[in-house]
């Protein structure tokens, strides 16, 4: 029977999109693909996920593969990406009423120390129980470390949890611990539809701010 449900971050209570971020500092469209390649698309961004390194500690190395002309802008958007993080409230009513029913929330994401700094604007964290972010741990999704540190730091039974997350590779490697999943796409009620599939008592229709 599931009691809790366990959600991931981005692309589902917030917009992680590096183009945006980057954007706010440059808005040649070469110089964003180039700026990505090099900070949100490499080993090292995994490392400030894991909480081995910080965003002021990559601002050297990145600098050192890009051109002159651009380090004034990686280095503003390694201090500051955080700051241009947007809230996704339309996934909220079904958050609200979620907890409302009487289940648990909880949240498991891949994130740097940094996310501390804007968790009070995530409007939806207020109705969970637990938040679990991998830096603290030093672990990131979809390597099982994680899932057992997560297990273990809220005594959940994995077969009494749902997970939300929006890449599949992460809700695979929670159901090999028995936790049933959905990967999440963008849409609320296309996931309220999922969770009643599995038996998650909700209303049979989503009330739009409520």
């Amino acid at each position: 029977m599931i009691n809790h449900i366990v959600f991931d971050m981005g692309q589902v209570l917030v917009d992680f999109n590096p183009d945006f971020f980057i954007s706010h500092y440059t808005g040649d469209p070469e110089d964003i693909r180039l700026i990505r390649s090099k900070v949100f698309e490499t080993g090292a961004w995994k490392e400030i996920d894991r909480g081995t390194i910080t965003e002021e500690e990559l601002i050297g190395p990145v600098c050192s593969c890009l051109p002159a002309r651009l380090h004034g802008a990686v280095t503003e958007l390694l201090l500051n990406w955080i700051d241009h993080m947007r809230i996704m409230d339309n996934i909220l009513p079904l958050v609200r009423e979620l907890k409302e029913n009487g289940y648990s929330l909880y949240l498991l994401s891949n994130a740097g120390k940094k996310i501390h700094g804007i968790t009070p604007k995530i409007t939806a964290l207020r109705y969970f129980s637990g938040v679990f972010f991998s830096a603290d741990f030093h672990c990131v999704k979809p390597d099982e470390e994680i899932y057992r540190k997560f297990f273990k730091e809220f005594s959940l039974d994995p077969r009494e949890c749902y997970f939300i997350d929006d890449r599949a590779d992460n809700v695979e490697a929670g159901r090999r611990f028995g936790m049933e999943g959905y990967c999440y796409e963008g849409d609320p009620d296309v996931l309220r539809t999922a969770l009643q599939e599995n038996g998650i008592f909700l209303l049979d229709k989503m009330i739009v701010g409520r």
